[in-house]
């Protein structure tokens, strides 16, 4: 019986004795996790849009080294830098358009002088013959440099779209490893419906109505009646309309979906540990095991997250630079030949760059959109979190 205490006893001081315990630090577990998931569609997609560009932002930039500064918090986004980055590529970009500002110059200056020639000897036919052959010389260079403005949007918004495509599959696979389970199954037909139809209607109708309303500009300044003004407005007030459509309704959609979806996982969440803690012995144990894994989930979704929209952000910097470039020059050809050329090139120059200004929206729009779809997911998952 002694024997019997004794054991008890030294049992009763063995477990009463703190003992160190060691457990697997953080930084392992969501290392271990990066580590398991397949980025080869992302870093595809970095690869083509690298051939497919002379961005030199993108040319050092790799998807998981940028998630994983964004988990340690070490991404440098200086607002000084980025400032200081705009305004180099813009006057980079207007350089470029040297070549055209100085033959555009030239050709309105010559339309000039033989308009002037005109009325001066009396000869209105010889000096319309000269001004209409430097006119069509005139639109062949702004449709040729228009023609190269449609396809630098149409190549944006398709990259835009297979970046979102290698993206959103693991950012929503993630939501629902992260406890946010009834949001990505509500988001997942939402956002990759909208994405496919967005740009497809912005490819196929869009960018073609833009097009259009440049040729008409074109046609209507070769009189001075203005034939086909109010066509040239209403094409441009349904660009506009639709564009602010497409983002309200897009906005709306992915807001009140949000709004809801979140307070059902955080239910099914607080359910489910529920379930798990009620298991005897292990229960609690369990269910901190479940919150250290979906919380890392949590952790490396928003780092894709992250990296999705800085990836959009580096690659859509110099398009949307180059467009304003493009409407830049328009408009500061259009203010310089004012005083001395003739009206209708005037007119011709100042609506393309109109048009020039409604190719820069879609840009901006498509970009916006985009990014702040991924905000929202990312947002989505953390309300998740918090609710549990």
């Amino acid at each position: 019986m002694k024997k019997i205490q004794k054991i008890v006893i030294v049992l009763f001081l063995w477990l009463v004795m703190p003992q160190k315990v060691y457990g697997e630090p953080l930084d392992n577990i969501w290392t271990n996790q990066l580590d398991t998931m397949d980025f080869s569609s992302i870093n595809q997609t970095v690869t083509h849009i690298k051939s497919q560009t002379d961005n030199p932002y993108l040319r050092e930039f790799n998807f998981k080294e940028t998630m994983t500064k964004a988990i340690k918090g070490q991404l440098d986004l200086s607002i000084t830098g980025i400032f200081k980055g705009i305004l180099n590529v813009l006057f980079y970009e207007i350089r470029g358009f040297s070549g055209l500002i100085g033959k555009l110059l030239v050709i309105s200056m010559l339309c000039a002088l033989l308009s002037n020639l005109g009325e001066s000897f009396q000869s209105k036919s010889t000096s319309q013959v000269g001004f209409y052959t430097c006119y069509i010389v005139l639109i062949i260079i702004l449709l040729q440099s228009f023609q190269i403005a449609i396809e630098v949007a149409s190549r944006t918004v398709e990259s835009m779209v297979l970046i979102m495509q290698s993206v959103l599959p693991m950012l929503l696979t993630l939501m629902i490893t992260s406890g946010a389970v009834a949001s990505g199954r509500i988001f997942e037909p939402i956002v990759v419906f909208s994405v496919q139809i967005i740009a497809m209607f912005i490819k196929s109708i869009l960018l073609p109505i833009i097009f259009l309303t440049a040729i008409l500009a074109i046609v209507n300044s070769l009189s001075d009646k203005g034939v086909l003004r109010k066509m040239i407005e209403l094409l441009n007030q349904i660009t506009d309309w639709t564009l602010k459509g497409i983002s309200l309704l897009f906005v709306g959609i992915m807001g009140f979906h949000g709004l809801t979806a979140p307070i059902l996982d955080g239910v099914m969440n607080r359910a489910a540990k529920s379930a798990v803690g009620v298991v005897p012995v292990v229960g609690e144990a369990l269910s901190g095991a479940v919150d250290i894994v979906m919380n890392c989930s949590l952790l490396i979704k928003n780092a894709i997250g992250a990296g999705a929209i800085v990836l959009l952000c580096i690659y859509c910097f110099i398009p949307i630079i180059k467009m304003l470039a493009f409407l830049f020059v328009y408009k500061l050809l259009a203010a310089l030949i004012e005083p001395i050329s003739d009206k209708r090139i005037i007119n011709c120059i100042s609506d393309m760059g109109d048009s020039a200004t409604r190719l820069f929206g879609v840009l901006v729009t498509v970009s916006f959109l985009f990014i702040v779809t991924i905000t929202i997911l990312v947002g989505i998952g953390s309300m998740a979190a918090m609710m549990r």
